[in-house]
């Protein structure tokens, strides 16, 4: 059966892109150098605008922000381990603002990382599922990207790494795995002709056939979401199957619908100078891949202050350019993303600035 014909969705005369946090459809994104700024005025904005428990979140929230930007103000000035350790507080902090934001209770009760270096084994982190009369940072961190912790367990280094897209060719290169784990995709919102229909599509390079196993693109929750893909203009392109009814009233609420429907989908997101690409993970990790970028950091955050042999033994062997790369690279990637996920708005580095 022949596909119908469509073209590009737009909203008030505005292209409709896909953006992995929820925002209004055609919204901008922020070109913000200073990241920091921006989510302080937000915050403030919203303890003005708040009263009882809410102004009390949000008050909190922006005590943890300010914590969070000391932090990785901090870790600027001196070398590894002492990095990774302000580093992995500042981006604790982070993830404390977002839970603040988000009514979870803290500092009125006892508090968790929810993670440990696993005892007796190197380069383990243990996981831990719900404790009793506390709050479990880590825990809640995963429930709200849609991640849930499963009972205690374990999580050896190598597993974090594979599923951090950021690390994904240095850790390919290291011999972690040996097929690449995330897809390059692009992903289009179209309309009918009479633009009385939303549809979406996925497409990536055909050549990519030869290097990735692209096969594993309709599996999970994927294959039932997508119909059979069809190929134009060297693309290989996945329509979603279900068609969604748009008016002028109803545009956002179907927008966020369909971001929501997307975020179960392994759609893993790093930004760029020219904003956010966007990477389907062909095999999906336990976690989202903030989570395991937050992971990696906690164990060499922790294990500078508590493992000094182990972290030393890294530093010195064939695992240094996973710690190097990953406090180079992921502090900063992580707090765009906490900032856009924090405000609502979809942050991103003004082209100038990288």
């Amino acid at each position: 059966m022949a596909l119908q014909e469509v073209k590009e969705a737009k909203y008030k005369y505005q292209k409709v892109r896909y953006s992995h946090i929820s925002m209004e459809p055609a919204e901008l994104a922020i070109l913000t150098a200073d990241p920091w700024s921006f989510m302080h005025g937000h915050l403030l904005e919203r303890i003005d605008k708040s009263v009882g428990n809410n102004r009390k979140c949000f008050t909190r929230a922006r005590y943890f922000a300010s914590l969070a930007e000391d932090f990785y103000k901090a870790a600027e000035s001196v070398s590894m381990p002492a990095k990774g350790t302000l580093y992995y507080y500042g981006m604790m902090n982070l993830v404390k603002t977002l839970l603040s934001v988000n009514k979870i209770k803290l500092e009125d009760i006892a508090e968790h990382h929810g993670i440990t270096n696993t005892h007796g084994k190197k380069h383990s982190l243990t996981i831990s599922g719900k404790i009793k009369n506390c709050t479990n940072v880590f825990l809640e961190f995963a429930k709200i990207l849609g991640t849930p912790v499963s009972g205690k367990h374990e999580l050896m280094l190598r597993n974090v790494c594979t599923f951090i897209p950021e690390l994904s060719g240095i850790s390919r290169n290291l011999g972690f795995f040996k097929q690449p784990k995330y897809l390059p995709i692009n992903i289009r919102f179209c309309v009918n002709e009479a633009a009385t229909y939303l549809m979406t599509e996925v497409d990536y390079p055909k050549g990519l056939e030869n290097s990735i196993d692209t096969k594993k693109f309709r599996k999970n929750n994927r294959k039932d979401y997508f119909l059979e893909p069809y190929e134009k203009d060297g693309k290989v392109i996945y329509r979603s199957q279900k068609r969604k009814k748009v008016s002028n009233d109803n545009w956002p609420s179907v927008y966020k619908n369909v971001l929501k429907e997307y975020s179960t989908l392994g759609i893993a997101s790093i930004l760029t100078r020219n904003g956010y690409r966007y990477y389907c993970s062909i095999q999906e990790g336990t976690y989202h891949h903030l989570c395991n970028s937050y992971l990696l950091m906690f164990y060499l955050g922790h294990s500078a202050r508590y493992r000094p042999s182990e972290i030393e033994e890294i530093m010195q062997g064939e695992l240094r350019p996973i710690a190097t790369e990953a406090v180079a690279i992921l502090p900063k990637q992580f707090m765009y993303q906490m900032v856009s996920m924090i405000t609502g708005k979809l942050c991103v580095i003004p082209f100038s600035e990288i």
